[in-house]
C-alpha cells in the first residue's frame, strides 16, 4: 500500500507556526496518513523513515518517506512532501493505492476512486459531500469533523468504544515517535518495543 500526500501549498501563510517547530511534517500532517495506514492494513511492527528539509525558511521536515513492515503481512509506503510542485495542485487529498492478491484500489487526485479486480475495473466518484457551510478545497477536512464528531456522540449515546479511542490513538503517536527515532537514526525501529 501507499498513503501520499505531496503538494506545495503554501500551509505555513495561514499557520506560520509550523515553520518554527523542530518537528513538522510527520508529526502535523503524516500522523494522519500514518493512521491511514494502521486503520487499511494494520498495526506496524517496524518502520523505517527518512526525512528532509527543502524549505530553508522552516525549523522542521517538510518531507518524510516512511516505509513499514505491518504485523497483517502487508508493507506500506507513507509519504508526506510540502516540496512537491505538480501540475495540479492537489492540497488537500490524500491519494491511497492498496495493491491485494484479488485486485487493486486506487483513491486518485479528485476523489476518482478505481477498483481493479478479475472481473475488470469499476471507476466512481466518491468525493465529500460540500455541506452547506463549508467551502472548496477545505470540504473533506470539513466534512470528515462532522462525521467524526457524529460517531463520538453516538458511541457516548450507545456506551460503545468509539473507533478513534484514545487507546488506538495513542497506537499512532506511538508510530509518529518511532518515525522521528528512526529518521535520526537512519535504522529501522521495531514498535514492539515503543509499545510495552
Amino acid at each position: 500500500g501507499r498513503i501520499s500526500f505531496r503538494s506545495a501549498y503554501d500551509v505555513f501563510s495561514g499557520q506560520p507556526y509550523l515553520a518554527t517547530g523542530k518537528r513538522f511534517i510527520i508529526e502535523d500532517l503524516g500522523i494522519h496518513s500514518l493512521d491511514i495506514a494502521r486503520f487499511l492494513l494494520g498495526d506496524v511492527s517496524t518502520i523505517t523513515t527518512r526525512t528532509a528539509r527543502i524549505n530553508p525558511e522552516i525549523a522542521g521536515e517538510d518531507v518524510a518517506t516512511m516505509l513499514m513492515d505491518h504485523e497483517s503481512g502487508a508493507t506500506s509506503v507513507v509519504d508526506c512532501s510540502y516540496a512537491t510542485k505538480l501540475a495540479t495542485e492537489p492540497f488537500p487529498q490524500t491519494l491511497v493505492e492498496i495493491d491485494g492478491s484479488g485486485g487493486t484500489i486506487r483513491l486518485e487526485q479528485d476523489y476518482r476512486l478505481t477498483v481493479t479486480g478479475r472481473n475488470g475495473t469499476a471507476v466512481s466518484d466518491v468525493s465529500p459531500p460540500l455541506l452547506p457551510w463549508a467551502s472548496r478545497p477545505w470540504h473533506n477536512i470539513q466534512e470528515s469533523v462532522v462525521a467524526i464528531q457524529k460517531h463520538w456522540v453516538d458511541c457516548l449515546a450507545n456506551g460503545t468504544e468509539p473507533a478513534t479511542s484514545g487507546a488506538d490513538n495513542l497506537r499512532t503517536l506511538a508510530l509518529v515517535e518511532a518515525a522521528y527515532a528512526g529518521a535520526a537514526s537512519r535504522e529501522p525501529v521495531q514498535l514492539d518495543t515503543l509499545l510495552r
